[in-house]
């Protein structure tokens, strides 16, 4: 199965004779287990220095910075509670060509932490993020391909994944006390609303009818 993960490259240190070394390893998961699929040695701590030094002698280079910290938090978490695999393991679409849905599932959650974001924008996103060179994506990531995806999640499927995920985090000792609601494009139920209310306010959705639950 395609590792959303496989092509991520991280600099590593490792301690050979009492000495440190830096490496650039690529790394993923093989068969389901994490492993180390290639590495660059850079040399030492003043190795990577002076191949600083020497660039900067080199032509003008345009340089754009990247937020990584809360990509690689929120990857991490993903690891730590399997929730790619959790969501794959419900899904009845067996053969998988590119990313799976679990993992379709966990960028577009990855992009909305970065703010609002339609499956129409998930794809300019993702050109413009850290991901666009961290990742090798065996197809083009758009609107459709996503759309497609998510049409293997029924209600049962999603009551299903939110059961093993809740297990997971109880098993890692977390006390399921506060709800996070995304509530964009849908609307409640609730007969009871007035202009007072804290949690019901009136907004937009797809529907344009009845009260939405506020930030």
């Amino acid at each position: 199965m395609y590792c959303l993960l496989r092509f991520m490259t991280t600099i590593i240190k490792k301690i050979l004779n009492g000495n440190p070394y830096f490496y650039a390893v690529k790394s993923g998961r093989v068969n389901g287990k994490p492993r180390i699929v290639s590495q660059v040695y850079l040399g030492t701590a003043d190795n990577i220095v002076e191949m600083k030094k020497q660039c900067e002698s080199l032509p003008y280079i345009k340089m754009k910075s990247f937020e990584y910290g809360k990509l690689a938090a929120l990857f991490h978490v993903n690891e730590e509670l399997g929730f790619v695999d959790i969501v794959n393991k419900h899904i009845a679409k067996k053969s998988i060509d590119g990313l799976s849905v679990g993992e379709y599932l966990l960028l577009d959650i990855v992009g909305k932490s970065h703010g609002v974001l339609s499956e129409n924008g998930i794809g300019e996103w993702f050109k413009k993020s850290a991901l666009s060179f961290m990742l090798d994506f065996p197809h083009k990531l758009n609107c459709q391909n996503f759309l497609n995806q998510m049409s293997y999640i029924d209600s049962d499927t999603m009551k299903n994944i939110e059961d093993d995920l809740c297990r997971v985090l109880v098993e890692k000792g977390f006390t399921p006390s506060i709800l996070f609601v995304d509530e964009s494009n849908w609307f409640t139920y609730a007969t009871n609303y007035n202009d007072e209310s804290e949690l019901l306010h009136k907004g937009y959705n797809k529907k344009h009818d009845g009260p939405s639950l506020s930030d």
